[in-house]
């Protein structure tokens, strides 16, 4: 096969197109393989950390995401009944990164965002409409097939790499398993433009209660004036015609936050939500990346930034092979970095939020509260917990992985 220093990327959703944009920025040529037609806007991701921010920063786009979304300095653990347990100040981590926040800013923008700053480039091309229907390594390279509009069709590179979600078609053609649980209940996203901020609620709030936690987060929304997201666990008992209805919907907004008038629900989603992570990341010129590699629960919105991450790691990984001649053993390295930082960090941490969240002993959340409490009282504590929330912690311990 012939070398001609190319990657394909199946998934063009924020994950894969970063992958294309920092290959492209590097000199690879990229082919991304998409089957929608368009971007989807519906409501998920929507935090970026100091991390990602500075990944991005590199590449040139960390200002423009910022003036699309809210720099939020600040957010709150809260007691559904008792209210205000903690409110963490992401400040503290000022000499620690050059963005001391997270950015509220909807995953669909920073697809197009990205999308944007890659049609500057001769060396990438996005084919939607296309769905990966085979893989096949051959000597040198991968070959993939797709569905298109006009039909099958052949695509040859050097590296193939799956950024196409938890149902990964990509993830099928290799010799992994993705291994974990799937959360018996699913968990119910309500958008409302009504304004939580007047209540006393930070732009992200996580709300712990014994029969009914939530959490409640502000994005910018379509015109840029706000809106709220707010998730709930469900009952696994109830049909989603239930679930969906506005008898349902209103009942678990007013009994969250009681108002004397309806609130007004533009959108609601429903999913299904995992906690899993692959075998490995890499089968000979195969790789994993994203919600391929790994899929968790939603709480402390680290999913979306842990997939920047890995394609960040990989892709300039795969400069230093294509273009440089470094060894293929780099690709090992990046499934010892990125999968062992999945099992540590995004697994635990993600786990181990939902369960405070849900926690139905008294004395034991009480005495999490506590520690909250003490946490934020003492600057050495807080920064340290911080740094972990941040995800901060997660890179170090990713670059100390040789």
């Amino acid at each position: 096969m012939k070398k001609n220093k190319e990657v394909i990327i199946s998934g063009a959703g924020p994950v894969g197109y970063l992958a294309a944009l920092n290959l492209a920025n590097i000199g690879v040529s990229v082919t991304l393989l998409e089957v929608t037609e368009k971007i989807a806007d519906d409501p998920r991701a929507g935090t970026i950390h100091p991390p990602t921010l500075e990944m991005f920063d590199k590449l040139g786009l960390a200002d423009t995401l910022i003036s699309r979304g809210y720099v939020v300095s600040n957010y709150h653990y809260r007691d559904r009944k008792t209210g205000l347990i903690a409110n963490f100040d992401l400040g503290v981590l000022a000499d620690d990164t050059r963005y001391p926040f997270r950015l509220m800013l909807e995953q669909h923008k920073v697809s197009g965002i990205i999308d944007s700053e890659l049609k500057k480039f001769k060396n990438f091309k996005l084919l939607r409409q296309h769905k990966v229907k085979n893989v096949q390594q051959e000597e040198g390279g991968v070959l993939v097939e797709a569905e298109t509009p006009n039909g099958v069709t052949e695509f040859r590179s050097d590296y193939l790499i799956g950024c196409d979600g938890g149902k990964s078609a990509v993830r099928r053609y290799m010799n992994v398993e993705f291994k974990g649980f799937t959360f018996e209940e699913r968990f119910l996203v309500v958008t409302t433009p009504y304004d939580f901020a007047e209540s006393g609620y930070a732009f992200t709030n996580y709300i712990s209660d014994p029969k009914e936690w939530c959490a409640l987060f502000k994005v910018p929304g379509k015109d840029d004036s706000g809106i709220w997201r707010v998730v709930f666990p469900t009952d696994p008992e109830q049909t989603e015609e239930y679930i969906f209805s506005d008898l349902a919907i209103e009942s678990r907004l007013q009994g969250f936050h009681p108002k004397k008038d309806p609130f007004n629900v533009i959108h609601r989603n429903l999913y299904v939500v995992h906690q899993r992570v692959a075998s490995r990341y890499r089968d000979g010129r195969v790789l994993l990346a994203g919600d391929a590699a790994h899929v968790n629960n939603p709480l402390g919105g680290m999913g979306l930034n842990f997939g920047f991450h890995d394609v960040i790691n990989l892709t300039n990984k795969l400069g230093k092979i294509l273009l440089n001649g470094a060894d293929e053993g780099l690709l090992d390295l990046y499934d010892r970095q990125r999968r062992t930082v999945a099992e540590e960090y995004l697994q635990r941490q993600s786990i181990e939020n939902k369960r405070n969240m849900e926690n139905k002993d008294d004395k034991s959340r009480e005495a999490f509260h506590k520690e909250l409490q003490a946490i934020v009282s003492d600057p050495a504590k807080v920064h340290q917990y911080l740094r972990r929330a941040a995800m901060l912690e997660g890179i170090e311990r990713e670059r100390s992985i040789t």
